[in-house]
């Protein structure tokens, strides 16, 4: 059975039909049990202005030299093959992903219809009136810390799953979505196992391109955002 591949996204607006981008993504894999098996994040360059900084707090100098979308697309795409993709308004970062995709080229099957929204599953779990990642994760008592950045809210958004796994029937009520996930058409190198696209730490200046599986502390940035990299727990 697939595991899940959970996501968030940070962007430069609203809609990438109006031009805007993706600046920072991240990723935290679960296997069909919920346990953690690995989580990688990058800022990116969006080649444009990054939009409203007062809320994901990325400076124009923090991905000046940042990799753009292409260099890290098919590392992106193994992440993502095979699994159930999750995310707290999961259309939202789908919609922005999948443009992304399409613009270097790759078709992926990464719609909102394919994917599990933890905010959809909080209206049934949660008892709450309030749907945000914040509200949701205080009603489940899960940890959210680093909100605003791409990583925290994915490792927010995993932990909601864990507990409607936990709380849930089992098997899950969207075993045909994860049924479908395995089977979904992603492009044939995805599901190769590229190498892995050079670390990126942030904080205005390049510190250093790592290998993923390096951890380094990053320097003290505008925003602080952790370095790009790989853990497997």
């Amino acid at each position: 059975m697939p595991g899940y591949a959970v996501l968030d996204t940070e962007t430069t607006g609203f809609s990438p039909a109006t031009g805007d981008r993706v600046l920072e993504v991240a990723v935290v894999l679960l296997d069909s049990a919920g346990r953690v098996e690995t989580e990688w994040e990058t800022l990116l360059n969006p080649g444009r202005g990054v939009g409203p900084v007062h809320i994901h707090g990325i400076t124009p100098a923090i991905i000046e030299r940042a990799p753009r979308f292409a260099d890290i697309a098919g590392y992106l795409a193994h992440l993502l093959s095979g699994r159930l993709v999750v995310g707290h308004n999961v259309a939202f970062d789908a919609r922005f992903l999948h443009a992304e995709f399409d613009a270097v080229g790759m078709d992926v099957p990464l719609q909102a219809n394919r994917c599990l929204c933890t905010q959809a599953l909080a209206r049934d779990h949660l008892p709450g009136p309030q749907r945000t990642l914040a509200a949701c994760c205080e009603q489940a008592g899960v940890d959210h810390l680093d909100a605003h950045s791409a990583l925290g809210d994915t490792r927010a958004t995993a932990g909601l799953l864990q507990y409607f796994l936990r709380h849930g029937p089992v098997p899950a009520p969207w075993r045909a979505l994860h049924d479908a996930a395995a089977r979904a058409p992603w492009p044939v190198a995805a599901r190769s196992t590229p190498a892995p696209p050079p670390a990126w730490l942030g904080g205005g200046e390049l510190e250093g391109m790592l290998d993923l599986a390096s951890v380094m502390p990053a320097p003290a940035p505008a925003r602080a955002p952790e370095p790009v990299r790989t853990l497997t727990r």
